[in-house]
């Protein structure tokens, strides 16, 4: 088929994958390791793929072929979007599709990427990645708000939507009593390890990946949970991935202001193949946000064999740990309860043998190999429909 993604793209990710020889030349995009993975399996399986993604680090539209995949990027500010609700990054994605011949397209987030993929030509599914009321919730400012109502504009726009797991389907049915197919996100074979590693030996590192420091993904409670876990385990030590989680950012402004920086590496966002280097080289996970759609970290450390501490109502995260056979569930607001759940699976190796085995047991279900052929199946409905807009 004729597949078009339209979504956040991480392009030298792409390249290494496709053709390494350009990562040096491509743009940086959005980042984003699910959807940059999903279009290299699509042209692996032989689809004629196109990916239109958005670049901050462009001033105008340009072009590339990375393998088999026709590469189309657009100019994306830094500032200001939300003040006319993505209007240019709307638009710029509008274009970009109408430019392309293709059958279906599946534009991912009902945001900027969603809508413009709405007002083309094409056939369109959107995929729903988060739930928007949550995170205004959990983050009230003005920009959360655009989004919400841009969210909102897209689901009633949308003919043909999917979910990334049942708890944003459950949310989407209370206002939009429809059809809703679910095609959860996946891994590639090779980001997995092949056996769960042995955990006998004393826990030495805890590692966390979290894409901000923001009240949703909660990591200040991790952080007043290790000073009881150094307490107690002695000389271990925190890792700390992700955009904010870099040597003098806001994590560890915030941690040396309290008084908890003792023991925590901050490491910075790193690439893929690095956070899998960190995961391959840690003891326990732990995933402390307060609400995740899916959970793609968590799921990329259970592909790694770790055993995994996370929050028993944390959205779509006790669905994909097996409700608590393959990770250990608390309460991660309360950051005694993430210390105790620490040092007991530390403390008990069969334990952390026992919930990683499980761990990588369900995660082998979400390999891009095993979801394929729902994904293919809703291209051609889709694309048998005729039309994705009203």
């Amino acid at each position: 088929m004729r597949v078009t993604i339209t979504a956040p793209a991480d392009l030298p990710y792409l390249s290494r994958m496709l053709a390494p020889e350009l990562e040096a030349d491509v743009p940086k995009g959005l980042g984003g390791s699910l959807t940059t993975s999903l279009t290299a399996e699509l042209a692996r399986r032989g689809h004629e793929v196109t990916l239109v993604t958005l670049s901050p680090d462009l001033t105008s539209t340009a072009q590339w072929r990375i393998g088999t995949v026709n590469v189309l990027v657009g100019s994306y500010r830094e500032r200001h979007r939300a003040r006319d609700a993505f209007r240019h990054e709307r638009n710029t994605v509008r274009d970009l599709l109408d430019s392309v011949d293709t059958e279906v397209i599946h534009a991912h987030w009902t945001y900027e990427f969603g809508l413009g993929a709405l007002a083309s030509r094409h056939p369109t599914l959107v995929s729903v990645h988060d739930w928007a009321p949550a995170i205004l919730r959990r983050v009230p400012d003005p920009y959360r708000l655009v989004r919400l109502l841009m969210q909102d504009y897209c689901l009633v726009k949308a003919r043909n939507l999917a979910v990334v797991s049942p708890y944003i389907a459950d949310r989407l049915r209370r206002i939009c009593p429809r059809s809703v197919h679910l095609l959860p996100n996946g891994l590639s074979s090779n980001s997995f390890t092949e056996t769960v590693p042995l955990r006998d030996t004393p826990v030495r590192r805890i590692l966390s990946v979290n894409s901000d420091f923001s009240r949703l993904k909660n990591v200040g409670a991790l952080l007043r949970s290790f000073r009881s876990v150094r307490e107690q385990l002695g000389d271990v030590e925190l890792v700390l991935v992700g955009r904010d989680f870099h040597q003098g950012g806001p994590a560890e402004t915030w941690a040396r202001a309290h008084g908890l920086a003792s023991g925590t590496v901050f490491a910075g966002a790193l690439s893929i193949e690095d956070v899998f280097m960190f995961m391959d080289r840690s003891d326990i996970f732990v995933a402390p946000t307060l609400e995740e759609s899916f959970g793609m970290t968590v799921l990329e450390a259970m592909a790694r064999g770790l055993p995994i501490v996370a929050g028993r109502s944390s959205g779509a995260v006790p669905w994909l740990l097996g409700f608590g056979s393959a990770g250990e569930l608390v309460d991660v607001r309360r950051p005694d309860e993430i210390a105790a759940a620490v040092v007991r699976m530390a403390r008990d190796p069969e334990r952390r043998t026992l919930l990683a085995t499980e761990a990588l047991r369900r995660a082998r279900h979400f390999t891009w190999t095993s979801l394929m052929r729902s994904y293919e199946a809703q291209y051609r409905r889709v694309a048998s429909a005729g039309s994705g807009r009203r």
